[in-house]
């Protein structure tokens, strides 16, 4: 038991997450609707608070630039116990004044579980922004 412990601090057996989105094409304005998914790894698990961050990377002279566009708090602190499964809603607005995706500039969703005393867990979800009608 000890040894799962100091394992799932390092990541290994730990909780993980994945952003479940109902689509991966939204214009400016529309409101993106997901789950978040998340399961328990080998021992029981403090979890201090759920983010999805949204990011922009954005491609210019060769070199590649994030930006944080939001970061979304999902769900406070809570314990998720070996094997349990988590499902928690998800939602955001896009912003109308928000650029449009293009060669060059994409974007990402960024889900991370900030677990107590071991690394956090993350997922990656690209959508695509399309102008609005």
């Amino acid at each position: 038991m000890l040894l799962r412990k100091m394992m799932s601090k390092v990541g290994v057996g730990s909780a993980h997450v994945d952003l479940i989105l109902n689509k991966s094409l939204w214009r400016q304005g529309e409101v993106i609707q997901g789950i978040v998914h998340i399961y328990g790894g080998t021992v029981e698990q403090r979890i201090e608070r759920l983010d999805v961050e949204l990011v922009q990377k954005t491609i210019e002279n060769g070199k590649e630039l994030g930006a944080f566009v939001a970061v979304i708090p999902a769900a406070g602190a809570f314990s998720i116990k070996p094997g349990e499964k988590k499902e928690i809603p998800f939602s955001y607005t896009i912003p109308e004044t928000l650029p449009p995706s293009r060669p060059g500039r994409s974007y990402r969703f960024i889900t991370r579980l900030h677990i107590e005393d071991a690394v956090d867990t993350l997922d990656f979800d690209y959508v695509q922004i399309l102008p609005k009608k």
